[in-house]
């Protein structure tokens, strides 16, 4: 299945076009097109030629693979009958008639050659000409000779001549090769080699095919493809319940290939894929048997055809799928007796041992070799090294290998269990996890171990926590198998998952109460491991009664305790909670440069699968506020692609869809936004986690979509949950916001209709009780409680100002834009013309910088009532400075600052910070008398 959509090449698509305008100036030029089978080499130039109008002659010409060197000139027959065709004329009595079918006559070789030459010269005065030969590496002589006779003489004529060649899988010494060599040299001659394609362009291909946007797919499909788009588009195909035919047609294709190879390198190919995607160049000689100087042969061979790349201590597949492809070729028997040499050859050669090659290496090769006993012990051995590495998702994957190599009732399975589950943990494997929690907890006598019991159970609640935050069950379980009238560690853990689990569900005073007695228990026992867990709680808590700020001050207090004791566990729990106070106090910019950090920190102690998409989430959320939605999309991607459990990545697919809705990508939103039905089927947690974002993500996308009647489901639930819970819970201020727009959208579409104004005078009451009983203190949440009461209220112009202004004091663009928009819309309603068009622009200013498409939309509609003048025309040059940004030049290049420039263009300081921010960065500059100077220099303050 081809891909509809042309992704990942337009650095080369560029590098055409430039070699285009230079034939159309005059001139002429050659490109060679190379890179691997599959790579897009004649996509890119069917593409290209896509582009170009109807005034290029375009003619192409391709070599066949087989029987090209028993026909001359094959390569070029279909030029000259195109060319011939184009001048309106035949080649009887030319020496062409030797190249065209049915045609005897033999003539000099430098005749035929002048003669062609002639026919490409007529055809090119006439229009410019593309002329295409394609495939050379399979080229006979005769054309391989005609491409570089005419690429070496087509002076200045009006040809872009392209050539495609592919790379690899050619041996040593092949014509080809001399002949790129020697073009290659030539100064006029570019070559563009064609690489594999990035994570980003999978994935944007895959959606193309199938229309499944999945990043965690395409990172998968990118992995095994090597970013190749042939083998891309075939692995599309397996989706989950198809035949597999892709890979199965593939792994045809790829066995093909190396069937090709000579008696000599096969073997060694087929040794070295039971190797793994790597091999070592001492193991590969004890697996082979073989001479040094016939390895080597075997191996150049490989190596030269693309089937190996060398590194530094030998050998790696250029792509997993042809080890794959190579591996299964191979007999069941063959394959264990491989694995078995293997795994013998690292347990018994020193120069092997010495290398210290990890545990993990041998107990794959036992294993795989069908001995039992042998790969138990290794995977022990394995599990424990990667513990000490701290590389948990391969120590779970170790243990439960050897959980799989002993019966279930052996009496070392629970201990195993309990090893797999604490594994799971910082692995990030929720799902695994609770499945070793459900087996263990059979295996546990409650009544006779109820400590032991209640460790089980405090696994469990923190792993149905990460699916679906439904932990308290277990915890209140837990908490009864444990004796509370005296302290202890245990007493203590289970506080502390209760004060998360409370805070998580936004009941501050509980989780409150929760973390006081984790220090109560603490100090009882003079424990600074649950010392430094109280503080992550209260840090928690803190956000979730209001206080964020203090909550960053506790948070890294909780971290300075847990760096001393060396608690990874905490660290990076209390980072999270650090971040995430970061931006429920509205601190956005501290934020965007303290996740980073963060996200480092967990993977420098093996947790960035666990917390890595936490903080991503949080990394987005200040990349969004600060108008950075593409570097948002790429963390919410890259989060995505590593498959993060199923309660994170429901969060950052629904952070996408936000952004997607603010774009206008509406399709996009239906595969990555959840229900409200779904989520009031969840827990109460649940519903107090996501409901109200969820609810405020439908609200936007019916003002998006202009049906603002499509929400009300999710405002219903939205606002009974808040009733059922309004003693216990935090408001959500997301919700709150999205249904008080909403309300606002469905008076304004349908102003006479009774019906509709009831409503939303009922949900208005409902949304006023519900704002009293958001918490003060932190400037985020005075910016939502304000923002809400003014779309509640009457909607004043002079109030949506003020809202504006506290988005803007937080540095959030898009909030700051909302409440513009609004207040525009406020000074038309008094025909405030000369207002609404100063508040448009800042908007316009804003919802450009972030890509806010259906704002831009507003913006566009409510400009044409208040006379806006459209944005006045970009000068023509590279710099990539938008109208508004030239603006600003031209004032900073006067020596204004940043005040006396918002005075000048009705927006405001903050704004033109960010513009200023952005013309440096676009004009390579570091301060406002460079960019000056740089702009006098390209001539674009001219005036």
């Amino acid at each position: 299945m081809v891909s509809p959509l042309y992704v990942g090449r337009r650095t080369e698509l560029a590098e055409l076009r430039t070699a285009a305008a230079q034939v159309e100036a005059g001139g002429s030029a050659r490109i060679l097109i190379a890179g691997e089978a599959g790579i897009g080499k004649s996509r890119l130039v069917t593409e290209f030629g896509g582009t170009l109008g109807a005034d290029w002659l375009i003619v192409t010409g391709a070599c066949p693979e087989l029987g090209a060197e028993h026909l001359p000139y094959v390569g070029f027959l279909p030029v000259v009958q195109q060319l011939v065709q184009a001048e309106g004329g035949s080649a009887s009595g030319s020496p062409l008639r030797t190249l065209l079918p049915q045609q005897d006559v033999q003539n000099s070789r430098l005749t035929l050659l002048h003669e062609l030459l002639a026919l490409v010269e007529r055809a090119a005065t006439k229009r410019p000409l593309l002329l295409v030969v394609e495939d050379l590496h399979w080229a006979d002589g005769a054309s391989r000779e005609l491409f570089g006779y005419l690429a070496r003489n087509l002076g200045r004529l009006p040809v872009l001549l392209v050539g495609t060649v592919r790379t690899g899988e050619l041996p040593a010494g092949h014509p080809i090769r001399q002949l790129v060599a020697e073009l290659g040299r030539r100064p006029d001659v570019t070559t563009l080699e064609l690489g594999p394609l990035r994570q980003r362009d999978v994935g944007e291909q895959l959606t193309a095919i199938d229309g499944r946007y999945d990043p965690a797919r395409a990172a998968t499909i990118h992995r095994r493809s090597g970013g190749n788009p042939l083998f891309v588009e075939a692995l599309a195909h397996d989706a989950p319940g198809s035949a597999r035919s892709g890979t199965a047609q593939l792994r045809t294709l790829l066995q093909e290939r190396v069937a090709r190879l000579s008696e000599s390198a096969r073997p060694v190919l087929a040794v070295a894929s039971i190797a793994g995607a790597t091999v070592g160049h001492e193991l590969l000689t004890l697996l082979v048997g073989r001479t040094d100087d016939e390895l080597d042969l075997a191996l150049r061979e490989l190596v030269e055809r693309d089937q190996l790349q060398t590194t530094a201590t030998g050998y790696q597949f250029r792509h997993a799928l042809i080890r794959e492809a190579v591996y299964t070729g191979l007999l069941p028997a063959e394959r264990r007796r491989l694995h078995g040499r293997a795994a013998r050859a690292l347990s018994e050669f020193p120069a092997l041992a010495a290398q210290g090659l990890p545990a993990a290496e041998l107990a794959e090769h036992w294993y795989l070799a069908g001995r039992t006993e042998e790969a138990y012990q290794a995977s022990l051995i394995a599990a424990d090294e990667a513990r000490a590495s701290f590389a948990y998702i391969e120590e779970l994957r170790h243990l439960e290998r050897a959980l799989s190599l002993r019966p279930a009732d052996n009496p070392e399975r629970l201990t195993l269990l309990e090893r797999a589950m604490a594994a799971a943990i910082p692995a990030g494997a929720a799902n695994q996890g609770l499945q070793h929690t459900m087996a263990a907890w059979e295996l546990v006598d409650p009544d006779r171990e109820p400590g032991r019991a209640a460790e089980i159970l405090m696994f469990r609640a923190q792993f149905r926590s990460r699916r679906d935050l439904t932990a308290r069950a277990d915890l209140d379980r837990a908490l009864e198998l444990i004796p509370t009238d005296r302290p202890s560690y245990t007493l203590g853990i289970v506080h502390y998952l209760l004060a998360i689990d409370e805070a998580t569900a936004r009941r501050g005073p509980s989780a409150t109460r929760h973390a006081v007695a984790v220090t109560e228990i603490a100090e009882t026992l003079d424990d600074d491991r649950l010392r430094c867990r109280a503080l992550a709680a209260q840090g928690d808590a803190l956000i979730m009664t209001g206080q964020p700020d203090a909550g960053v001050l506790v948070s890294r207090q909780a971290q300075e305790l847990a760096t001393a004791i060396g608690d990874d566990y905490v660290l990076v729990a209390s980072v999270l909670w650090e971040c995430a106070a970061l931006g429920m106090a509205g601190r956005f910019e501290e934020l965007a440069t303290r996740c980073p950090t963060a996200i480092r920190q967990a993977e420098l102690v093996g947790m960035q699968k666990w917390r890595g998409p936490l903080l991503a989430v949080n990394l987005a959320m200040a990349q969004v506020a600060l108008g950075h939605w593409n570097q948002a999309v790429e963390t919410i991607e890259e989060a995505l692609a590593s498959e993060p459990e199923p309660l994170y990545a429901m969060v950052l697919r629904a952070q996408l869809a936000d952004i997607h809705i603010h774009r206008g990508d509406f399709d996009q939103v239906a595969g990555l936004l959840i229900t409200a039905d779904e989520v009031f089927a969840g827990s109460a947690t649940y519903r107090n986690y996501i409901l109200g974002y969820i609810t405020s993500l439908w609200c936007e996308l019916a003002m998006a979509r202009q049906e603002p009647e499509a929400a009300n489901r999710e405002v219903d639930l939205f606002l009974q949950h808040c009733r059922d819970q309004r003693d216990s819970l935090q408001p959500d201020t997301e919700g709150l916001i999205g249904v008080a727009r909403l309300q606002r959208a469905r008076l304004a579409a349908a102003p006479r209709n009774r019906e509709i104004a009831a409503d939303v005078t009922r949900i208005r009451a409902a949304l006023a009780d519900l704002v009293t009983l958001i918490p003060t203190g932190s400037r985020l949440t005075e910016a939502y409680r304000f923002t809400i009461k003014t779309a509640l209220g009457p909607g004043l112009m002079a109030e949506w100002d003020q809202a504006a202004d506290h988005w803007r004091q937080l540095g959030h663009l898009y909030g700051t834009a909302e409440c513009l928009i609004s207040s525009a819309e406020a000074a038309l309603a008094t025909s405030n013309r000369a207002g609404a068009r100063r508040r448009l622009e800042e908007a316009r200013d804003l919802a450009t910088v972030y890509g806010g498409t259906v704002a831009l939309d507003r913006i566009a509609v409510l400009g044409q009532r208040a006379r806006l003048e459209p944005p006045t025309t970009t000068p023509e040059d590279d710099t990539g400075l938008t109208a508004r940004e030239y603006d600003v030049l031209r004032l900073l290049a006067r020596g204004l600052p940043n005040r006396q420039i918002a005075a000048e263009l009705y927006i405001s300081p903050a704004t033109v910070g960010v513009h200023v921010g952005r013309i440096l960065t676009k004009l390579n500059a570091t301060t406002r008398t460079e960019a000056t100077a740089v702009a006098h220099t390209l001539g674009l303050l001219t005036d």
